[in-house]
């Protein structure tokens, strides 16, 4: 019996040694570059600042038009969550509740989309864009997202799928139409897989997509993830200043802290729905 104790706790050990290794792990990017943002402006990088220069923060902000770029930024985040955040429930709740044939042969299909790397149909996009006159806008933006995602409609249909039909049933006894019960009764039930699609695609669309911006937008209309890593931050001279690039990536990856904190509860709580229903 002491022995049996001993192994689980000598397990309870490990596991939470591993887990604290693995979290050092994970947080220390964020460490690096915090730290060596209150640098001096024009040192190296070092494990330990030698005092808190906050005034990189302010050269993080003037150094470039960075308020221009946090615009653009916000202008192609807005697209790319509210517009895909709508129609891709709608598709979610076609496959969920409407009956066809070839439906699951459909929702197969677009689920095989999310193991097709992005950069291999980017220059094909590109000359489809180029053809209709759309590089240099935001218009490729607004058409990805009425398109929707294809891993926020596998979100939506699993969560649609495990909603009881004597609810659906019971809607159109009172005469409601399909949208209608779409729009009254699936969705205001949906808030966890919602905000868990809204945090996913705030993400992708505000700091994981640095290429696209590059191929299908000029200089000034960059985003900050594209701008920060394209222009850079450098004196008059030409040097370049990397202690005020962390700065001004620091600012720019404290929106993404901010929402998976604020939503962390609906991303888990959305995960899990999604997963055990359908």
């Amino acid at each position: 019996m002491a022995q049996t104790h001993f192994r689980a706790k000598a397990a309870r050990v490990g596991l939470y040694g591993l887990l604290i290794l693995l979290s050092v792990l994970f947080v220390m990017p964020l460490y690096w570059l915090v730290t060596n943002s209150l640098q001096v402006a024009g040192s190296s990088m070092a494990l330990w600042p030698k005092g808190l220069h906050w005034e990189n923060y302010t050269f993080a902000v003037t150094f470039i038009d960075y308020w221009k770029y946090a615009r653009n930024s916000i202008i192609i985040t807005s697209i790319s969550v509210a517009i895909p955040a709508f129609t891709s429930a709608l598709v979610g709740f076609g496959f969920a509740r409407l009956r066809g044939p070839g439906k699951n042969m459909l929702f197969m299909l677009m689920l095989s989309t999310m193991m097709l790397p992005e950069i291999v149909t980017q220059i094909p996009t590109y000359v489809i864009f180029f053809q209709i006159g759309f590089i240099n806008t935001f218009w490729p933006w607004l058409f990805w997202a009425i398109g929707g995602s294809a891993v926020s409609i596998f979100l939506y249909r699993q969560f649609f799928s495990g909603i009881p039909k004597d609810l659906e049933e019971a809607a159109r006894i009172d005469g409601c139409s399909t949208f209608r019960i779409f729009w009254s009764i699936f969705l205001p039930v949906s808030l966890p897989v919602i905000a868990t699609v809204s945090i996913l695609l705030f993400n992708r669309a505000w700091g994981s997509d640095y290429i696209t911006p590059f191929m299908f937008l000029r200089l000034n209309q960059y985003p900050l993830s594209t701008a920060l890593y394209s222009i850079g931050y450098t004196w008059p001279s030409g040097q370049s200043i990397p202690i005020v690039q962390s700065a001004g990536i620091v600012l720019f990856v404290l929106p993404i802290i901010a929402v998976f904190i604020a939503g962390q509860r609906y991303l888990v709580e959305g995960i899990a729905y999604s997963s055990v229903k359908g």
